[in-house]
């Protein structure tokens, strides 16, 4: 194999920020053609630096084995690597709420005084009842322009059959409000119970008859895309952040794709699902 043939080979964003002298290095030490194995190790490493901190990679860490001015320079320029991304994470969750703001004025300005006295009243009617909003913000989070638009345009007879789903919604929630916290309490549940998490406990009892029927609804999606990713991980619902990690670092090395029995597509889910739940709980920890 020639010089950084490895590199062009497969294309991974960390690469970028390795230097030449660092990839003629380490084809030299690694990716010797006659070696495949350690090809395979060194490409499971760089892929791992995304998912896992470096020293969590794999139990057998190839930059272990280099000669330390070769080791400590990678290390700097992995450091590098990871520095720009957190930079990026943070830029992102800038950009995030800017359009946040954006929405919240396009809500004040856009919507009528009247649907905002509307959406109130429903608002206030679940807590009288229940003292919580979790249906009505599932119906009525509106954090799209594409949302408020609709909302604002609806029809009368469309507005009327949305509010009756409500109200029963809020009347059988209520109904069935000690069963609901019995089942959360013996989950040890750490985060509030959504009305999807309630819609997936009751099954066909739930007033929209579980998950066929939510994809009937125009309501919202028709799961909770962060209880699919608990599940994914094969978490319960609420499990603590260090638990979500360690689980992710067990499920990343069983089902590596470079490993025997791995699977690309279950390794994207995995980390899909754990970037579905980090989002999850840094919204959480700002409620």
């Amino acid at each position: 194999m020639s010089q950084s043939a490895f590199f062009t080979q497969h294309d991974l964003p960390v690469f970028e920020y390795l230097s030449t002298d660092s990839k003629r290095r380490l084809d030299l030490w690694f990716a010797d053609g006659n070696s495949p194995f350690r090809q395979k190790k060194l490409l499971e490493f760089f892929k791992a630096i995304d998912w896992i901190s470096p020293e969590d990679a794999c139990d057998d860490r190839p930059l272990q084995k280099l000669e330390p001015g070769l080791r400590s320079q990678l290390n700097r320029e992995i450091e590098d690597y990871r520095m720009s991304r957190a930079v990026k994470r943070v830029e992102n969750a800038e950009k995030r709420e800017q359009y946040r703001l954006r929405i919240f004025e396009y809500f004040r300005i856009k919507m009528p005084a009247a649907d905002k006295a509307l959406l109130e009243s429903l608002r206030d009617y679940e807590l009288d009842l229940t003292g919580r909003d979790v249906n009505w913000r599932h119906y009525f989070t509106l954090d799209s322009f594409r949302k408020i638009d609709a909302f604002i345009q609806a029809t009368p007879g469309e507005r009327q059959e949305l509010f009756a789903r409500f109200r029963k919604d809020v009347e059988t929630y209520q109904r069935n409000y000690e069963k609901i916290h019995q089942a959360q309490a013996g989950r040890g549940c750490e985060h509030e119970f959504t009305f999807d998490d309630w819609c997936d406990m009751m099954g066909d009892e739930s007033p929209r008859g579980g998950r066929k029927k939510r994809q009937e609804t125009a309501a919202g999606p028709a799961s909770n895309p962060v209880l699919l990713a608990f599940q994914t991980l094969e978490l319960s619902w609420g499990a603590s952040p260090d638990l979500v990690k360690k689980q992710f670092r067990r499920l990343t090395l069983s089902h590596h794709p470079d490993l025997a029995g791995g699977s690309e597509e279950k390794m994207k889910a995995i980390v899909a699902a754990y970037q579905e739940i980090q989002r999850y709980l840094q919204v959480s920890a700002c409620v």
